[in-house]
Parts: C-alpha cells; sequence; structure tokens
C-alpha cells in the first residue's frame, strides 16, 4: 500500500471554453517520516526556506494564504541559487490558490507581491 493517495478535480467554464478533468488515486511513496511545515509572511525581499531537517524532499503543498481580493496579492517559490543570490520562481499563486509538486534536491525560498503575505509550506521527505 502506498503513502500518499491524493486527488483533485478541475471545472473551468470561461465561454466559449469549458473543460473538465479530474485526477485521482494518484499515489506516492515517502523515503522516510518526516514533515516540515512553515507558514512565512513573505515580504517583497526574498525569503530563504531551509530543508535541512529532512534528509530528502519530496511532495510540497503550497498555498497562498491571503485573504485579498486582489490578484496582484501573489505568492512565489521556487529554487534559489545561493551564489547567484537569485529565486528562480516556479510556481505563483494568487490569494486562496494552492499547488502540489515535488521537489528535487537544492536550495528553495519564497517572496511576496506585497507585504506581509503569508505562505503555508508542507514538504514531505522524499
Amino acid at each position: 500500500m502506498s503513502d500518499i493517495n491524493y486527488s483533485f478535480n478541475v471545472a473551468l467554464s470561461k465561454a466559449p471554453l469549458v473543460q473538465n478533468f479530474a485526477v485521482s488515486g494518484v499515489t506516492a511513496d515517502m523515503a522516510a517520516t518526516g514533515l516540515y511545515s512553515v507558514t512565512p509572511t513573505l515580504g517583497t525581499a526574498v525569503t530563504q526556506i531551509s530543508t535541512a531537517t529532512l534528509a530528502s524532499v519530496g511532495l510540497c503543498l503550497a498555498r497562498n494564504l491571503s485573504t485579498s481580493t486582489s490578484t496582484s496579492t501573489t505568492v512565489s517559490f521556487g529554487r534559489y541559487i545561493p551564489a547567484a543570490t537569485a529565486l528562480y520562481e516556479t510556481v505563483t499563486l494568487r490569494p486562496g490558490e494552492a499547488a502540489l509538486l515535488r521537489l528535487s534536491a537544492g536550495s528553495y525560498a519564497a517572496k511576496a507581491a506585497t507585504e506581509g503575505t503569508p505562505l503555508l509550506l508542507q514538504i514531505l521527505e522524499g
């Protein structure tokens, strides 16, 4: 039996485009039993996200916890290159949006378009 089982549904209706799709019963295994959960309140400067407590990284849930109604209150998450002090944005989330992704080994960081925007990150051990 797999360690993780997840599903999601998407319903799109923006005339004339109508599309529905579902992903169900996707499974994944964890190499260990670790979980790193953090909710930084981000500013417009890059904030490094340390995964040092995990032996390896695996699935990651990222969610913009802002309750703003402005679509410009985004948070970005992605790879961080320390030598260049650069964030390479992988996902940009509007208020309330979430993303599920599998991380690869490396450094990570996040930033917000608006000061004080909270981001939930839950990273499972690989």
